[in-house]
């Protein structure tokens, strides 16, 4: 929260009508004598500019001592050691500034009985004073983050069910069915074995689809499997033209990516290159610390796919709704990089 002008305002007109009902009672039960208007007026400005002037100074120092709280002792997470340090900050502001008015106002009018005791309890004042208004910032704080909250959250949710159906779609691509189709078609004629195989594989790969779709995050473990399965079919249909290289730690395989992530890779790979017998696409998967990394061979198709990066896109906004680094894409003379964090399970 921020000391904006709609908050300079709302104190102003609090001041304002603070001190006319304050001057006003005080006429009203003699305790003060307004011989006219214009003296009900000069005590109203007056009043008002010192209470809006005090006001607006606490309700910053307010502010600062909140703002570095949060950074100190985040709620709810750390409440307990949190309230009495902010209750702390708030008596030390008040006594700061309640001294500091009450010897302005009295070197411009003393005090009958002395500055040292107005000085008390005006500081005594000002602290209670100062543990309602930090309450009631707090407050204001903590309802305007709970509203956010539900705000974000329904906004996510809504944009995770379309992420979630935009990723089912890609994967269920009907040039992928339409292709393995064909593939299973001649391998039944020429190998019942490799045909058998092929049909698993092919079976794993949709099961796993289906199956995982609804999740946030999936073990690297069933994304590398996964990618096997993949990466099998694609070897049959394209003639033994794909060499593949998978190399992950195993304390790696228990960490964490968005499901099907390593397909997206993968599709994208065989989307923008060709594969043949005399040049074969070159795929390596293997992990970097706490990345994934999935580099393949460039071989532009001579008729270049025109790209919308929708799946790609897709990635990246799964894991902005995770709150984790974003993937890394990169273009070399020789080679294309993908890198994806891996999300740490504890």
């Amino acid at each position: 929260m921020k000391l904006n002008k709609y908050t300079v305002l709302t104190i102003l007109l609090l001041a304002f009508f603070v001190q006319l009902i304050i001057i006003t009672y005080n006429y009203v039960t003699g305790y003060i004598i307004v011989p006219n208007i214009g003296n009900y007026l000069t005590r109203l400005a007056i009043g008002t500019s010192f209470s809006f002037v005090f006001a607006l100074v606490l309700v910053y120092l307010d502010l600062q001592i909140i703002n570095r709280l949060d950074k100190i002792f985040p709620l709810p997470q750390k409440l307990l050691p949190r309230i009495p340090a902010e209750l702390l900050f708030a008596v030390f502001a008040a006594i700061v500034i309640g001294s500091s008015i009450t010897i302005l106002a009295n070197s411009l009018m003393p005090y009958p009985d002395g500055l040292s005791k107005n000085m008390i309890n005006n500081s005594l004042i000002t602290s209670v004073l100062n543990i309602i208004i930090i309450t009631v910032i707090e407050a204001i704080i903590w309802f305007k983050r709970s509203q956010q909250s539900l705000v974000k959250a329904e906004r996510l949710e809504r944009e995770n069910s379309q992420i979630r159906f935009e990723t089912l779609k890609s994967q269920l691509n009907p040039h992928f069915l339409f292709n393995s189709l064909n593939v299973l078609s001649s391998l039944i004629k020429k190998d019942s074995d490799k045909a058998q195989n092929f049909v698993d594989e092919f079976s794993s790969v949709y099961r796993y689809t289906l199956d995982v779709i609804e999740k946030p995050v999936v073990e690297l473990r069933e994304e590398i499997d996964f990618a096997k399965s993949f990466l099998f079919l694609q070897k049959i249909r394209f003639d033994n033209a794909v060499d593949m290289e998978i190399n992950i730690d195993v304390a790696k395989l228990n960490y964490l990516v968005p499901p099907l992530a390593v397909q997206t890779l993968l599709e994208n790979v065989f989307k923008h290159n060709r594969a043949s017998v005399d040049n074969p696409l070159r795929i390596k998967i293997y992990n970097e610390n706490d990345w994934l990394v999935v580099v393949n061979n460039l071989q532009p198709k001579i008729k270049g796919v025109e790209s919308k990066g929708v799946g790609l896109n897709n990635l990246r906004k799964r894991y902005e709704l995770l709150g984790e680094e974003l993937p890394h894409f990169t273009v070399t003379e020789k080679e294309y990089v993908a890198k994806i964090p891996l999300i740490n399970p504890d």
